[in-house]
């Protein structure tokens, strides 16, 4: 069976769920593309790539869920700073509990890199469906928009997290949008 990060509900409302998360390791690869499908696509591939055993040691790392993906534009680094319209994506896998920074192997790939993630709150909005650039949109939207109504703050990039296989149906798909909440973790 493949591991998912284990979590807590602290609130839900219909497909909107406040989550706590203990912390984690994610291996992150950053790859410039337009689009959140082709993005997944090729990060998944190099990522993929270190946990059958393109790593150092050879060593082969069970597969986890979800795999995560973030957006950030880039920003020119040159006066005047302005945005390039360029886009990049933070893709993620999950290492399994077992692991520590110390004992993963070590990527054969420069491109991956590590993440110990603290412990968080997240808020999480779930769909199926593949990853399109206008489902995940609305998806941030109706999510944010319940952040709002709830007098909940968001913290950082959204998040989008696919669950499933490429083979399973897009009906079948579990998909999720999460942000980071600021709210105290003793709630």
């Amino acid at each position: 069976m493949t591991e998912t990060p284990k979590y807590s509900v602290i609130r839900k409302q219909n497909d909107i769920e406040i989550r706590r998360y203990p912390a984690y390791i994610q291996a992150e690869v950053v790859v410039d593309e337009k689009q959140y499908q082709t993005a997944v696509e090729k990060g998944f591939n190099i990522l993929a790539g270190y946990i059958f055993g393109k790593n150092i040691s050879r060593q082969k790392i069970d597969m986890t869920t979800p795999v995560q993906i973030s957006r950030s534009e880039k920003i020119a680094m040159t006066p005047p700073v302005t945005v390039t319209g360029e886009s990049s994506f933070s893709v993620a896998f999950i290492m399994p509990s077992a692991y520590t920074l110390e004992t993963l192997p070590q990527p054969g790939d420069e491109r991956v890199h590590f993440h110990q993630i603290p412990a968080r709150i997240m808020a999480a909005i779930r769909f199926s469906g593949f990853f399109r650039q206008e489902t995940i949109q609305q998806n941030k939207e109706k999510l944010s928009a319940w952040l709002a109504e709830q007098g909940l703050e968001a913290e950082g990039d959204f998040i989008v997290a696919g669950y499933n296989p490429p083979w399973v149906p897009g009906f079948l798909a579990r998909n999720e949008v999460m942000v980071q909440v600021n709210i105290d973790l003793q709630e």
